[in-house]
């Protein structure tokens, strides 16, 4: 079986096709990188470089480390990085990155907090005691403390900090997790570390083995649902406007297709042509259904009058005939307010509670059409409710 990773767990959750396309079919495409990932790129860089050169008693000043950063980022940027945000420019990113590293370097001077055991580590994940269902990642940096825990830190350059239940349930560092405690034998236990860098913020969690084991049978039945998936359908949201097979995608193809034709071919493009005649179409009967609607309002409202004047249900036409009925709408207090509370108090007052199943207020308005119950109860419970009155019309041939 493949040998899964988060962020292709992740691809598929996001997108069934964009899986397909990426994993299966391995489309190869020019994939256009965005500003803040080249950002988060380089910050990661530098970072390992201030612990790797440590193992070898190196250890670096802040101004060598941006001189680093400034390098890294000169020598690997391009124009085709993209930049979403507008107003802004690439050297306030850079600025940003600078300003990342150098909260970090004197949040943590002199870099004793704990022992580094390895940089950047491919783990291996086994999820089963058959070892059918594989996965592997990368840890950022993984250090063992003095009391002999060890520590997974992962650096974030996130421009929100996330909400306390996405770090609980965030399955990447918990599936490291489960990687270290099977590849170190001596691990006590192990703490989740999220360097959330752009706020000077620090962010630890833990797993409990009950927690892991759970999250181990979550992500093969994940692994079995990709395993199964035959259509690999596409889930459009918001990330298609950046998805790199968007040309490949049956969602998005025929958009490619066209958006490069000059006007004039772009026009005589049969779907195109097909599309544009449908909207016209479905806009034209919108307003016939709406000019009718008025009509029909019209109608009916002379029917009332007609019906109420001669003391008449029934109007006749010379093949059909319409009854006029009166109809009432019943609307009850929200669920949980106050006036609800009330509304209960005294059905349960009256013995009548049970009678609509616990405030079943389809029940309650039958008995309101209905009048099934005495007076006083009914006019107790008015205080509650808001009746909307209106005529109902029911159309029918004439029997010959």
């Amino acid at each position: 079986m493949t040998v899964y990773s988060h962020s292709r767990l992740s691809c598929y959750e996001q997108c069934p096709q964009k899986f397909k396309l990426q994993y299966i079919d391995k489309i190869e495409t020019e994939e256009e990188q965005t500003v803040e990932a080249f950002l988060g790129i380089r910050v990661h860089e530098t970072l390992e470089k201030l612990y790797r050169d440590l193992a070898y008693q190196k250890a670096n000043t802040l101004e060598e480390l941006l001189d680093f950063y400034t390098s890294e980022w000169n020598t690997n940027w391009t124009d085709d990085i993209i930049i979403v945000k507008k107003e802004y420019q690439a050297e306030n990113y850079q600025n940003m990155g600078r300003k990342y590293l150098t909260d970090y370097y004197q949040r943590y001077q002199p870099f004793n907090q704990g022992k580094t055991i390895a940089l950047e580590e491919l783990i291996k994940i086994t999820l089963d005691a058959e070892g059918k269902y594989k996965l592997q990642g990368f840890i950022d940096r993984l250090t063992e403390t003095r009391e002999g825990y060890y520590e997974i830190h992962d650096y974030k350059t996130n421009s929100r900090l996330p909400l306390t239940n996405y770090l609980r349930s965030d399955r990447q560092l918990a599936l490291y997790m489960i990687g270290v405690k099977n590849q170190y034998p001596d691990v006590k236990n192990v703490r989740l570390i999220w360097h959330f860098l752009k706020f000077d913020k620090e962010i630890d969690s833990t797993r409990t083995d009950d927690e892991l084991s759970q999250l181990k049978k979550d992500t093969i039945q994940l692994i079995d649902t990709i395993e199964k998936d035959e259509c690999f359908e596409a889930r459009p949201g918001f990330l298609c406007e950046w998805c790199e097979y968007q040309s490949c995608c049956p969602r998005w193809s025929h958009l490619h297709m066209i958006k490069e034709k000059p006007a004039n071919e772009y026009l005589k493009d049969p779907g195109v042509v097909l599309v544009n005649r449908y909207a016209e179409i479905k806009s034209a009967q919108k307003r016939a259904n709406l000019q009718w609607d008025d009509e029909l309002e019209k109608v009916e409202e002379a029917l009332s009058l007609f019906a109420e004047k001669e003391h008449v249900e029934v109007v006749f036409g010379s093949k059909n005939k319409v009854r006029v009925a009166d109809s009432e709408k019943y609307s009850f207090p929200g669920k949980n307010s106050k006036e609800r509370e009330q509304l209960e108090t005294v059905l349960q007052k009256y013995g009548r509670l049970q009678e609509v199943s616990q405030l079943d207020t389809s029940a309650l308005g039958k008995v309101l059409a209905e009048k099934q119950w005495e007076s006083e109860v009914l006019e107790a419970l008015h205080t509650y409710i808001e009746v909307e009155r209106k005529k109902r019309f029911y159309l029918s041939k004439i029997k010959e």
